[in-house]
């Protein structure tokens, strides 16, 4: 445990900020800072999405190094480190006068989200805490940071439309230099274990190759269910009020997702639960696919948004239960790094899948469906083979 309740609790407070304000700043905010730059400066979509996707890339690509560094040095450095790069991104952004300055701002934003988004903070946190408080702790951090598009949404359109691009970029950056301030304050400087555990070098296992697969999977059902939802509920007629509404039914479902997760882990273990989980993703993308009326595209929506909120607690219990702690942060970022590709990608994919469908949303949602039950058929034999 770490020193005390007290620091422990401060700790879990200070990681639940971070993710909260990291990924409303450097995510969320991102859409709605993209349109402004457009409209400011009359650039084209491309130039801000093509920032944006070498962001994400960046951040897929230096996701092994950072936890490896993680497991080597703890978290107060690295986190510090990530919220500081982020704050200096929006600054920069704030103080731009070209595309290329706004494509390397976006780069430096995608090296710190390695460092500040749920991969490093999980690795952390494992370190500092673990049995059932690290669940709980786990449970606090994704609640909090499951309201950052709740919160920074609403904020950052204020802000545009209120004192403007300027002194919104500043107020985000500024809220990241906090977190960096908090972060140095209550961030232990090192794992408790120290140097108690030799670090041994990791090798891809089978069960590493199952769980990368799986949430690969999720992750390109969740993003391309996510990209894709306003447009296709647009298609097929219903009006634009009403779509948003929908749109925010899916993130608000993943809070009690993660909140029933919990206890359910601890009443029917880790593989069960995985279990439902992803079969429950599956049955409601397929559900989606099917529906028709607005109460079936209601139910489709809750049961994907309870779903990709308990995924994120799947996640980081199937890997704490099955790899020490003084490799997590390597075998978690090994991990990030094919499902962040995969999300990349994932864009580019399923509107290619549109077009290839004469601009029709069914194909690709039974891809999507597809590749959901693939996850669970992955996850069932992979968990079989090894239990």
């Amino acid at each position: 445990m770490t020193a005390g309740a007290r620091g422990q609790r401060s700790l879990v407070w200070t990681l639940a900020l971070l993710n909260t304000v990291a990924y409303g700043a450097l995510y969320y905010a991102q859409p709605l800072l993209a349109v402004t730059f457009e409209r400011t400066h009359g650039w084209t979509r491309t130039q801000t999405s093509l920032a944006f996707t070498l962001a994400l890339l960046v951040t897929a690509f230096a996701a092994p190094v950072v936890g490896r560094r993680l497991d080597l040095r703890g978290g107060r450095g690295p986190l510090s480190l990530g919220a500081g790069l982020g704050a200096a991104a929006l600054f920069t952004l704030a103080w731009l006068s070209s595309v290329i300055t706004f494509t390397l701002a976006w780069l430096l934003a995608g090296l710190a989200m390695a460092l500040t988004f749920y991969e490093a903070t999980f690795t952390v946190l494992g370190q500092q805490v673990w049995g059932p408080g690290r669940t709980q702790a786990t449970l606090t951090i994704t609640l909090l940071a499951g309201l950052a598009s709740t919160i920074f949404v609403p904020l950052t359109t204020a802000l545009l439309e209120g004192p403007g691009l300027r002194p919104t970029l500043l107020l985000l950056g500024s809220l990241m230099g906090g977190c960096a301030a908090l972060l140095w304050r209550y961030v232990p400087p090192r794992a408790p274990q120290g140097s108690a555990y030799p670090l041994s070098p990791f090798s891809a296992d089978g069960t590493f190759r199952v769980l990368t697969l799986v949430f690969t999977l999720t992750r390109i059902v969740m993003v391309g269910v996510g990209l894709q939802l306003v447009p296709l509920l647009l298609w097929a007629g219903y009006p634009p009020a009403v779509a948003a509404g929908y749109a925010g039914l899916l993130g608000l479902s993943s809070l009690p997702g993660r909140a029933l997760c919990v206890p359910l882990l601890a009443r029917l273990g880790a593989r069960a639960v995985s279990l439902w989980v992803v079969g429950l993703l599956a049955l409601g993308t397929a559900l989606l696919l099917v529906s028709r009326g607005p109460g079936a595209v209601a139910a489709a929506l809750t049961v994907l948004g309870m779903t990709n909120g308990a995924l994120t607690l799947i996640r980081a219990e199937l890997l704490v239960r099955h790899y020490p702690p003084e490799v997590f942060g390597t075998v978690n970022g090994r991990l990030s790094r094919v499902v962040n590709l995969a999300q990349a990608a994932t864009p580019l994919a399923a509107g290619w899948v549109f077009m290839a469908a004469g601009a029709n949303y069914v194909p690709s949602l039974a891809v999507m469906t597809g590749l959901g039950a693939w996850a669970f058929l992955t996850l069932w034999s992979g968990l079989r083979q090894t239990h």
